[in-house]
């Protein structure tokens, strides 16, 4: 009995020895922190080990702002013989050859004396979706599609009724004009660096592809638009005669690379702002213009995240 009571006592011990530790680690601030954030309890403390400790995986949002597109591929509108869509197209059509006579108040000829050969985009509006998927809150992998409608605008100058004599010559400016879409996707590794504040920046790149679609290409005089895209074929306009006409789409699509950088701007936990600039360097590849040119685009990206998880 004496034995049986001895190894009851120790064994009584042994667990009190075990016990202590366990009930000292329950106790221990790091448990109390993990306990009140399963609670739900407001603490300073949790609310820093939580964003310590946690990431939104996945992150979406939109992006807005201005595109700068390189004025190099524009003159694919300024109606030179050599682009695709002419001048030439609409003035060697003789009845419309006859139609910018009169509207011009030409007595013989009309003559082509000059391009524009310096061409420009207007700044034009970008929208776009984007998606992000956060490794850990430095690094990450995105993918973005933007929109943007681009215009160009110059004039072409043509004489009126040329003479030989010394007189002032009749010259005239007239409109040419292109429409074109642009559809933009990315694919890149954003690396961002964080600050004492919830304040971070950051640099992405990656690579883009471009789809450019050429929506409209005219020459306008006095107010009548002239399509320069033949939209007839061989056959060429002739006024009422139901000339068939051609579903004629001229599109390109360039490859190439996207860096930039900015700044973000957490306004919650699952909330942030992210204003930034991006450099893109591709080739529109529109008939005739096959050059990388560098276009730039300014952009606000309102994020949400979602899907939070562990930092590994």
């Amino acid at each position: 009995m004496k034995h049986i009571r001895s190894i009851s006592i120790l064994f009584a011990l042994t667990l009190c020895m075990y016990a202590l530790p366990s009930s000292a680690q329950e106790k221990g601030p790091g448990s109390n922190v993990k306990e009140k954030m399963k609670n739900g309890k407001e603490d300073p403390w949790a609310d820093y080990q939580e964003e310590k400790d946690s990431v939104s995986r996945w992150t979406c949002g939109i992006n807005f702002g201005g595109y700068f597109a390189n004025k190099y591929s524009a003159n694919f509108y300024n109606g030179t013989p050599e682009n695709i869509n002419s001048v030439e197209f609409v003035m060697s059509n003789i009845y419309w050859y006859r139609e910018i006579k009169l509207a011009l108040d030409a007595a013989d000829t009309v003559v082509v004396l000059g391009y524009p050969t310096n061409m420009h985009y207007q700044v034009a509006i970008t929208a776009g979706v984007y998606l992000r998927f956060n490794f850990n809150r430095k690094n990450g992998i995105f993918l973005q599609a933007n929109y943007a409608q681009l215009k160009a605008e110059d004039v072409v100058t043509m004489q009126v009724d040329p003479t030989d004599y010394l007189t002032l010559p009749d010259i005239r400016q007239i409109p040419v004009a292109g429409r074109e879409d642009r559809a933009m996707l990315d694919i890149g590794f954003q690396r961002s660096f964080l600050t004492k504040s919830k304040i971070y920046f950051f640099v992405n790149g990656g690579i883009i592809m471009c789809y450019s679609h050429v929506r409209k290409s005219v020459m306008v005089v006095e107010g009548q638009e002239y399509n320069l895209i033949n939209v007839y074929g061989s056959n060429g306009y002739i006024p009422n005669s139901n000339s068939q006409v051609f579903n004629t789409s001229q599109y390109a699509i360039g490859y190439g690379l996207a860096i930039g950088g900015g700044v973000g701007l957490p306004l919650s936990d699952i909330f942030a702002l992210e204003p930034g600039v991006t450099m893109q360097y591709y080739p529109v590849n529109l008939q005739g213009y096959p050059a990388y040119k560098p276009c730039f685009s300014v952009y606000l990206r309102i994020l949400l995240g979602f899907s939070r998880g562990k930092v590994t």
